[in-house]
């Protein structure tokens, strides 16, 4: 199929004279319907193909954005996507980005009160981009090569860049990045950077290319670790080389939880580009040989995305594209966005493998890899442009636990828990519940002796109407039961699984 081209430079052809105009928004863009969905029946998000990345963010009220490089259904550059019944349904949000240019770099976060911002990389400036005020502010005039984003459990916000002459710096901002109160230099000579800040704890983490190899993604892969002394100020606490071989490592990113911090990279060229990891269970200090994350022969794996679920249970999703280099057009059989996620207990150790693509994902140029999207809980959802007969567009899909019927204005009036539908089943049913106030929910199965052998939901979640699907398929036929507890109240229902 398609070679694999490795390549930094995200923009194909833009007219230089375009990055010295100012950034321009505009309103008024029209809904953009699309159909329902649910893990495994993708949900239509855009009908047409973007021409760069895509970025994505849940806001506490639960609504779902993604900012899109698209100029094909408007008259915009960038668009942001939204929706509000986790992902069923999405229109068109009225701002909008009106340069009609490829943004080739881009992040999303939310504030606690639900204001939603995108960071965006216009030429060799960084922007600021507030979607619910349509305001726009360029970071400084430091000529940009790259820049990630993130935000810490004080709200405050830390932009860090490679500049065009290779030095890694790093800002703070308690005012959500409209202004900077501390800076500080990371490291001469780098390139790329990436950044996460763990669920659990005040310690960020940034991996970014050191020590520069003529070949760019041979260079080594270092990690550092900061710690927020105070709203806005980052203090260091360390750094270490994760990938230091001569072989090509064209991705990488870091995420982490619960001291478990997971650094995954790409290695090998077109036809053996598999995706390892390495990680570390003392926050940081030390990490542990690198072992394969996702690898089979005769097949790529690459484009990946990683999230924290903030689960005890499920801590670190993971998200990547199985491409199998067949000769003739890809098929869903051929060409795959694969699923699955591993705990802090076993943080090499990987569960629930799954295919959550009915349109097969795509390599392009145009650089818009697969985004993951973490919407609380349990909950998370995945988005990529996607392929079929009918061409390229932008598809969601969504974990099995599902919000429905709340978004964010109505909240149930009682606590409740529904009869499993169907019933009896196999090897799946569905489980509806609702919760009035927020608490920490737990759903458990039950076999006829009243053993344990299955716990469903154990976590903090807010109010609304909730259906989760279960999947009996490692259950024998017989009777059980399933119990629901929370902030006092339980209520247990009975279901037949029959094979």
């Amino acid at each position: 199929m398609r070679k694999f081209i490795i390549t930094l430079l995200f923009v194909i052809i833009v007219p230089m004279f375009l990055y010295s105009q100012d950034i321009k928004v505009g309103t008024g863009l029209q809904p953009n319907p699309s159909s329902g969905g649910d893990w495994g029946t993708n949900a239509l998000i855009l009908n047409t193909e973007p021409i760069g990345p895509i970025s994505g963010v849940t806001t506490p009220n639960g609504t779902i954005y993604l900012a899109i490089n698209d100029t094909l259904s408007t008259t915009s550059g960038l668009i942001v996507r939204k929706s509000t019944d986790g992902g069923n349904t999405w229109t068109t949000h009225g701002n909008s980005i009106t340069n009609r240019v490829n943004f080739p770099r881009l992040k999303m976060l939310a504030s606690s009160n639900d204001s939603v911002f995108v960071w965006l990389q216009f030429g060799l400036s960084v922007y600021r981009w507030n979607i619910n005020t349509n305001s726009v502010k360029q970071f400084d005039s430091t000529n940009v090569n790259d820049f990630d984003v993130v935000k810490s459990s004080t709200g405050s916000v830390y932009l860090w860049i490679t500049t065009e002459s290779g030095g890694l710096r790093r800002y703070g901002s308690t005012d959500f990045g409209w202004s900077y109160i501390t800076s500080g230099y990371v490291q001469a000579g780098c390139k790329n950077v990436k950044m996460s800040f763990s669920a659990t704890s005040d310690t960020m983490f940034a991996t970014y290319r050191a020590y520069l190899n003529p070949v760019l993604e041979k260079s080594i892969i270092r990690v550092c670790r900061y710690r927020e002394s105070a709203p806005g100020t980052l203090a260091s606490a360390g750094f270490q080389n994760i990938v230091d071989s001569n072989a090509l490592h064209t991705e990488f990113d870091v995420v982490a939880a619960n001291s478990t911090v997971w650094i995954y990279y790409t290695e090998g060229s077109t036809g053996g580009i598999d995706i390892y990891c390495r990680t570390s269970t003392d926050n940081g200090t030390t990490y542990g040989t690198q072992f394969l994350a996702a690898g089979n022969p005769n097949v790529d794996e690459y484009y990946f995305s990683l999230g924290i679920s903030g689960t005890s249970t499920r801590y670190c999703d993971f998200i990547y594209y199985s491409d199998s280099l067949q000769s003739g057009n890809p098929t869903n059989s051929t060409d795959k966005l694969m699923y699955k996620f591993t705990s802090t207990p076993n943080p090499g150790v990987f569960t629930g493998l799954t295919q959550i693509s009915q349109f097969y994902p795509n390599w392009s140029s145009k650089n818009y890899k697969p985004v993951i999207i973490e919407l609380g809980g349990v909950d998370v959802g995945a988005a990529w442009v996607g392929g079929s007969v009918a061409g390229r567009k932008v598809y969601w899909n969504r974990f099995l636990l599902t919000r429905t019927g709340n978004n964010g204005t109505q909240t149930p009036a009682t606590y409740s828990l529904s009869q499993n539908y169907p019933n009896p089943f196999n090897p799946t049913t569905n489980i509806s519940f609702t919760i009035s106030k927020a608490g920490f929910v737990n759903i458990k199965v039950f076999d006829i002796l009243g053993r344990e052998v299955a716990t469903l939901i154990s976590q903090e979640m807010k109010p609304g109407n909730y259906n989760y699907k279960f999947d009996a398929k490692n259950l024998s036929s017989g009777v059980y039961f399933y119990k629901m507890e929370v902030n006092g109240f339980s209520d247990v229902k009975r279901m037949s699984v029959i094979k």
